[in-house]
């Protein structure tokens, strides 16, 4: 490959990028407005500017004369991503459909025009109109900060009470504006993983997700591929296929959510972006061995990525949870999970908060921001490799000297 690339944002979700595209002989060019995020020294060029500020990032792109512009696994760069692209005549989604795929709000309504099969759903501005949705559809339900993602913002509501309370702190997230309120949807959660060459969406993979119980939804593990019914997986593909056509997706990656209902799949949301919880990164490549950051990178560029399949294997993660909030006094286990078949990483650390340790302090899991340590294996089929990780975490032992109070 020759050319320059610019990666918008350098935090650790983007670093993947960076790597592949210096390994396979480009120049890079990072911007993030924090100078010290990881691939800011990783890249062969960088600016620390807002990543929001289009006019920054676009005159960066011109002093740099890229040939291609992309994120990786993050929401928050796809609108820059696509407005800069669309200034410099760049392969990248239009800036209609990076709105579309960047707001819960907007998809719902791009989904549901084109009968695209969702939750029943309602924007709603006070706590009375909240209320009145919840009459409508009944509890339990979700509540959504429109613009986020890694699941901020997104709460399980049982009753009234939960109602009141989830509400403000969703107000305290976004104070002005509407949020959602959907249907909560019972079933399965799968994502899906692939890529749009031009407007043709191509799934390369479906991943099992697990979820942490509680009033927030964030995942606790993934495995490929999904062990559904092979009849569930075609209908998951045809509903992702259809939902990426209805937000108008081209020229870039896609990570799409659903669940699997009684009345078949229905989508949760889309990303116009890959996903993250090393999916991406070890689980795609570990059970098809195919690189979807090269691809990414190769879309970036105009070219098309070879999106065959080279064998079915299985791959999975799990991510730690201790029994309750608090400081660890001790943990064991970590030089047995060493020694277990199939280990392919072991990450016993918080990206925000360092590695575990006595003193380390275990929070609330409210987004995948709290979550602290995960491992990942490979089998030959997904049972294989998720037997493996859960022998993993049954292993670990962390014991709490005190509890704190949650974050």
């Amino acid at each position: 490959m020759t050319g320059t690339l610019l990666i918008v944002a350098a935090g650790p979700l983007q670093v993947p990028a960076i790597q592949e595209a210096a390994a396979r002989g480009l120049r890079t060019v990072a911007v993030d407005a924090n100078p010290h995020a990881p691939g800011m020294a990783l890249a062969d060029a960088a600016y620390p500017v807002d990543i929001f500020d289009v006019r920054a990032v676009a005159a960066i792109a011109r002093r740099e004369n890229i040939t291609g512009i992309m994120t990786l696994c993050t929401d928050a760069p796809v609108r820059t991503v696509a407005t800069v692209a669309s200034i410099l005549g760049l392969p990248a989604l239009s800036v209609a459909a990076a709105i579309n795929a960047t707001d819960k709000r907007l998809m719902r309504s791009a989904l549901s025009a084109a009968a695209v099969p969702i939750p029943g759903f309602r924007e709603i501005t006070t706590i009375d109109e909240a209320l009145g949705a919840a009459e409508k559809f009944g509890y339990p339900l979700a509540l959504k900060v429109p613009c986020s993602s890694g699941s901020r913002g997104v709460y399980q509501i049982n009753n009234p009470a939960e109602l009141a309370d989830f509400f403000q702190r969703a107000r305290n997230l976004r104070p002005r504006g509407s949020l959602l309120v959907e249907q909560w949807m019972q079933g399965p959660e799968v994502s899906v993983e692939g890529v749009c060459c031009g407007t043709i969406p191509h799934v390369v993979q479906i991943t099992d997700k697990l979820l942490f119980e509680g009033a927030f939804p964030v995942e606790a593990g993934h495995s490929q591929p999904s062990r559904l019914s092979p009849a569930i997986v075609a209908a998951i593909r045809r509903v992702t296929e259809a939902g990426v056509r209805a937000l108008g997706l081209s020229d870039c990656a896609f990570h799409a959510e659903l669940k699997v209902t009684a009345d078949g799949p229905k989508i949760v949301e889309i990303g116009a972006r890959l996903g993250g919880d090393r999916i991406t990164t070890h689980l795609t490549p570990l059970s098809t061995g195919v690189n979807l950051v090269q691809s990414a990178i190769l879309i970036a560029l105009g070219e098309a990525p070879n999106l065959t399949p080279r064998f079915s294997r299985g791959s999975a993660i799990r991510y730690f949870h201790a029994p309750a909030p608090g400081v660890i006094a001790q943990i064991d286990g970590l030089d047995a999970i060493e020694r277990l078949p199939g280990l392919e990483l072991l990450y016993a650390a918080s990206e925000r908060d360092g590695c575990l340790a006595p003193g380390f302090v275990i929070p609330e899991i409210r987004s995948s921001l709290d979550r602290y340590g995960h491992v990942v294996f490979s089998g030959n089929n997904a049972d294989e490799a998720c037997e493996r990780a859960g022998r993993a975490l049954a292993m670990l032992k962390i014991r709490l000297c005190d509890k704190v109070a949650s974050r």
